[in-house]
């Protein structure tokens, strides 16, 4: 990654708020959260940036490294699927037949009985 994306994400993070430090090594972005239940949240607008003004066939990994979150920025085929298409539903819908349906009922009674201890 050229300097000048490096400069231009960092510029992005760091107006994002609610982040007290952010540094970029060797095309990874590393970010300390002053609130770690915001990763997702940041995680979601850094991809929405880079897709939108850098790479629209590029993806964002985001993984816990101690105190600290890094982003790797990756080809769209290597990003993990933790985001949805946006043509896709929200929430996709299994569709179970009846007898799919009673076995789940009935392995559930049994796992309740389990640990119910009958």
């Amino acid at each position: 990654m050229d300097n000048n994306t490096e400069k231009k994400i960092l510029t992005f993070a760091n107006e994002l708020g609610g982040i007290t430090r952010t540094d970029m090594v060797h095309g990874t972005l590393y970010i300390k959260l002053e609130r770690d239940s915001d990763c997702d949240y940041i995680h979601r607008e850094i991809r929405n940036y880079y897709r939108e003004f850098i790479n629209p066939e590029g993806g964002v990994n985001m993984y816990a490294v101690g105190d600290e979150f890094a982003f790797d920025f990756v080809p769209e085929d290597r990003e993990t699927p933790v985001f949805m298409d946006e043509d896709q539903d929200e929430e996709e819908e299994i569709k179970l037949t009846e007898q799919e349906e009673a076995e789940i009922d009935t392995l559930l009674d049994l796992q309740n009985d389990a640990e119910e201890g009958r």
